[in-house]
């Protein structure tokens, strides 16, 4: 089973004359076949006797009836003004009828001293006209259903749903130029749709037949139209299509209003084509709405401000720049050590990545010198800091990075910020900083409370966003095990019973950019993720959807510093939302500052390599000290580091 997308361009548009042309002759074939039906109808009331017709008067009514449709027609039914084949279109239609049966009236009471037909030959010439182009619509859509799944041409689609996004996706096949794809049938599971047809294509049975009817019915797509289908129900569904050559398709949630605008000129459905037929994405393996937040909110944060972004090389950083950009910044300044990852970040923006920009800051923020440098001349009235180290089981490994990085340097901007008056800070944190039982947390965590410590101090809005798992980020499990599946590899799952928490790159922007917004001084904001995810659910779905049956899962254990599930908030913090109802607010506990200090100062010293340990000891007591609240206001403890100097190593 393949679920790679597929490519289509534009559809020529036709020119005005060519629309023209074309709306007049269908209008001469409608009034031509209307006034036949009143010269039909008038032998028929006779029952075919010439010699009873009023002849002229049945040809002044068929007259009649060609004449509302030579003007109607262009003017109200096929100059661009519906949809073809559309209810408001048959409307139409319908009512030009209705003229012409009355226009006939009108002349029956004009000639009254001489009977033209009968009165009841409008009628029926106008039912049977109705009548007619009911069956033309019928014909000319089943026509198209047949010839497309016969032709060879098209990919024979079996739609999954076979309601109003069902019946959407079959006008978007049916009206496609390109004809890539032809529909064969519909599955539901809604014993009352049992029986339905739409167009020609009829349900086949419920969801659970689906290997079945991919068999029978040579089926080569299965196109996905139920709305916020569960994975776990997309998971069966590729479970049971597994070893058969089938793409999974999805159809995003679309109004009647996405397509349906009144200009001439309006977009309709055969645009939107099967370009809407997007590839399974990870966000469906999930099976998690997006949450939105307040954009009003953001726009008046960011809009005309000077705006840096720290790790924009990053997975986070640049789609926090895409972002950022949106809402028109004064001025975007991003900066990273990785130049491949500006290099990518600027190509995202403007389509061009000459690197030549003055907003594009490459240095290193372990520098405290070029921090300082940085921050003195760009001025940024907002920092989002997103640069870390993140690798959780690396930081075990090695806490003097994790110290030097998420800690060292996060001090340093932070003393930069509060030197150069910047107004807003928005540290990026993780989950992970909830009740941390490792070294990543532990770093996060503590810039949690040392940015809590410099927002009590300076009362500015200084403040943190706690992420969970990032759906796309370089690293995250899902990619990689997507990456193990396509490479014929075991999938690693560290236990059963792991479960995380996940939200989208678009969320995880729009949260701390709605932070900027909302965000008081010292709190860490935190996003209701909805429930956690087992793991091993998502590794089972990434191979039911891979069509690899031999792909299978490898248990490793937990590593050092690894939970089995993850919590958001820490003991003692309170679920508190005053702004956001899916935005927790949580007061931070400041940190003694120069604890911190001198903790970097030894994660700097050359004999560090020899005492990580201690290193990491001393990293566990200095944020799980408790706090104590000075004079002026904002919290303080006394600690002394005691790694050894690197003489003593030896």
């Amino acid at each position: 089973m393949r679920t790679v997308g597929s490519t289509s361009g534009p559809i020529p548009s036709r020119t005005p004359l060519a629309k023209g042309i074309i709306a007049s002759v269908l209008s001469l074939t409608d009034g031509v076949v209307f006034a036949f039906l009143v010269v039909v109808m008038t032998l028929v009331r006779y029952d075919f006797h010439m010699d009873r017709v009023n002849v002229p008067g049945m040809f002044v009514c068929s007259a009649i009836a060609l004449l509302v449709f030579l003007v109607c027609g262009p003017l109200a039914i096929y100059q661009g003004r519906y949809r073809r084949g559309s209810t408001d279109q048959f409307a139409a239609i319908a009512g030009t009828v209705a003229l012409g049966v009355g226009l006939m009236w009108v002349a029956e009471f004009v000639f009254a001293s001489r009977l033209l037909i009968p009165t009841s030959v409008p009628i029926a010439a106008g039912a049977m006209m109705v009548v007619v182009k009911s069956l033309e619509n019928w014909v000319r859509r089943n026509l198209r259903q047949r010839t497309l799944s016969t032709s060879g041409a098209s990919r024979p689609t079996l739609v999954v749903g076979a309601g109003s996004q069902g019946t959407l996706a079959l006008d978007m096949i049916a009206q496609d130029s390109r004809s890539e794809y032809a529909a064969v049938g519909m599955l539901d599971d809604d014993p009352n749709k049992r029986h339905l047809r739409y167009n020609g294509i009829r349900v086949l049975g419920p969801i659970s037949d689906i290997a079945n009817q991919v068999d029978r019915t040579g089926a080569s797509v299965v196109l996905i139209a139920i709305t916020d289908l569960p994975p776990e129900d997309l998971q069966e569904i590729a479970s049971n299509l597994e070893s058969r050559p089938v793409e999974i398709k999805i159809m995003p949630r679309l109004a009647v209003s996405d397509y349906s605008r009144p200009e001439p000129d309006s977009l309709d459905v055969a645009d939107l084509r099967h370009r809407n037929f997007r590839d399974v994405s990870l966000e469906d393996l999930i099976g998690r709405k997006p949450i939105t937040t307040n954009v009003e909110d953001i726009a008046s944060a960011i809009t005309d401000r000077v705006v840096l972004v720290t790790g924009a090389g990053g997975s986070i950083g640049s789609q926090l720049c895409k972002q950022v950009a949106r809402f028109d910044p004064a001025r975007l300044i991003m900066t990273d050590r990785d130049e491949s990852g500006l290099h990518a970040t600027q190509l995202g923006l403007e389509g061009s990545a000459l690197l030549t920009s003055e907003d594009l800051v490459l240095g290193d923020l372990r520098d405290p010198a070029f921090i300082d440098a940085l921050v003195a001349e760009a001025q940024p009235e907002i920092i989002f800091h997103a640069a870390a180290l993140k690798h959780l089981t690396f930081l075990e490994r090695f806490p003097e990075q994790a110290v030097r990085t998420n800690v060292g340097a996060s001090l340093d901007l932070l003393d930069a910020a509060v030197a150069n008056d910047v107004e807003s800070f928005v540290h990026i944190s993780t989950d992970k900083a909830a009740g941390a039982t490792s070294v990543l947390g532990r770093t996060k965590f503590s810039i949690e409370r040392a940015v809590a410590s410099v927002a009590a101090e300076s009362g500015r809005k200084y403040m943190s966003v706690r992420f969970g798992n990032v759906l796309g980020s370089r690293g995250s499990v899902l990619e990689t095990f997507v990456a193990q599946v396509a490479a014929g590899d075991p999938v690693t799952v560290t236990d059963p019973e792991v479960t995380r928490y996940f939200m989208t790159g678009d969320e995880a922007c729009e949260l701390v950019l709605q932070a900027a917004a909302i965000g008081r001084p010292g709190e860490t904001l935190v996003l209701d993720m909805g429930e956690p995810i087992k793991i091993d659910d998502l590794a089972n779905r990434v191979i039911a959807l891979s069509g690899r049956p031999d792909a299978h899962i490898v248990y490793t254990g937990l590593r050092p510093g690894e939970k089995l599930t993850e919590a958001l908030l820490s003991p003692g913090e309170e679920d508190v939302r005053p702004t956001h109802p899916l935005i927790t607010q949580v007061p931070i506990t400041p940190i003694d500052l120069d604890a911190l200090r001198r903790l970097v100062d030894a994660s700097r010293d050359a004999g560090v390599f020899t005492h990580r340990t201690e290193l990491e000891t001393e990293l566990t007591r200095i944020v799980s000290t408790p706090s104590a609240t000075n004079a002026s206001g904002f919290a303080i403890t006394t600690t002394t580091v005691t790694i050894p100097d690197a003489g003593a190593a030896n």
